[in-house]
């Protein structure tokens, strides 16, 4: 970004805090949204469907062991949201590309940034089907890039050209 008051590549899209927090940061050169919220947690939305799906049985045929369904997914969906709002409390809500480095946020609030020339690697990580990009820091430091970010590529080839602009 080249103008001080320019607003940055993918700005439009944060959420309101991720927003207000890009003002803390200089020359913000890009910002990618998480594109997910909390309540598209497997855990959690399955669950729910289930109890649905159970209860409308239950109502159109009277069936005990579908509403028995019904109040056990209730049961599993109540005892996974405090895992959900546990998990969504870490993760990342938006990653800013400036001038320093990288900077991961949740809702506002600074989680990790990495700056450029602590950056030591990009990698590409696969467990089960699911593709994450990590940026390595020094010692354990580290940005998780999930599938789920507005632009992955694009902030994936900025922090590669400055890895590979300073040395990497």
């Amino acid at each position: 970004m080249s103008e001080a008051n320019a607003i940055p590549t993918g700005a439009d899209e944060l959420r309101r805090k991720d927003a207000e927090a890009l003002l803390r940061f200089r020359s913000v050169r890009s910002a990618h949204t998480y594109q997910a919220s909390w309540y598209n947690n497997a855990t959690f939305v399955f669950p729910l469907l289930a109890v649905i799906v159970s209860a409308i049985i239950w109502l159109v045929t009277g069936s005990a062991e579908a509403g028995g369904a019904a109040i056990f997914f209730l049961v599993v969906t109540a005892a996974m949201l405090p895992v959900v709002f546990i998990t969504w409390q870490r993760q990342t809500t938006a990653v800013l590309v400036h001038e320093e480095g990288v900077t991961a946020l949740h809702s506002g609030l600074e989680q990790q940034t990495i700056e450029w020339d602590e950056l030591r690697s990009v990698r590409r990580v696969e467990t089960m089907g699911n593709v994450r990009w990590y940026l390595d820091g020094a010692g354990e430091e580290h940005i998780v890039i999930e599938g789920e970010i507005a632009e992955r590529e694009r902030l994936l080839d900025e922090a590669r050209s400055e890895f590979e602009r300073r040395g990497g």
